[in-house]
């Protein structure tokens, strides 16, 4: 079962985010790529670099990430990492959509695969550590919502507040989140 934090973060709340990772050495991988492709550290400096709607982070101090060539598709012949078998976080942004409401983002990992018990692979106790940090930056940075479920940075917080700007759950029938108390 995988491991999930939700939020909604604004560009500012998204690069104090990416500079509370820096200290982990995290590299960052999209979910599609070259062979030829060099990963870089995730830093508040890398931040102008994200472009596409979700990457990997990959932790190279708890072991290599595994890679797979895509066999079918509109990607065939490019590389994807496993989730499963690497010790990546798949790191989903909070993108506004078109209507200009700001949808929810995602970080996911997987910590332990179910299965066969002789075949179950466990990450490194490593990968368990970064991604608590991960979740106690949330707790301790980010407001709570209402509903429950969501973290939402602060300047996030501030645009609903002062313009109201619509927190929407990514999902073609997301529901509205507005920040607790």
């Amino acid at each position: 079962m995988a491991n999930t934090v939700s939020y909604f973060l604004l560009p500012d709340d998204e690069t104090a985010f990416l500079r509370s990772l820096e200290p982990h050495r995290l590299e960052v991988y999209p979910e599609v790529f070259e062979a030829s492709y060099r990963p870089f550290v995730a830093s508040a400096q890398s931040f102008g670099a994200l472009s596409a709607d979700a990457y990997y982070l990959a932790l190279p101090a708890a072991g290599e990430p595994v890679g797979r060539r895509i066999r079918r598709g509109p990607h065939v012949g490019l590389l994807e990492l496993d989730e499963v078998a690497s010790p990546v976080l798949h790191y989903e942004r909070s993108l506004f959509d078109a209507e200009g409401q700001l949808r929810s983002g995602r970080l996911w990992t997987e910590l332990e695969a179910a299965g066969d018990r002789q075949k179950r692979l466990v990450k490194p106790e490593l990968m368990r550590g970064v991604f608590e940090a991960i979740c106690s930056w949330f707790k301790k940075r980010c407001l709570h919502s209402k509903p429950k479920g969501y973290f939402i940075g602060h300047a996030a917080a501030r645009r609903v507040r002062a313009e109201g700007l619509v927190l929407r759950e990514a999902g073609r029938k997301g529901i509205a989140v507005v920040p607790f108390k």
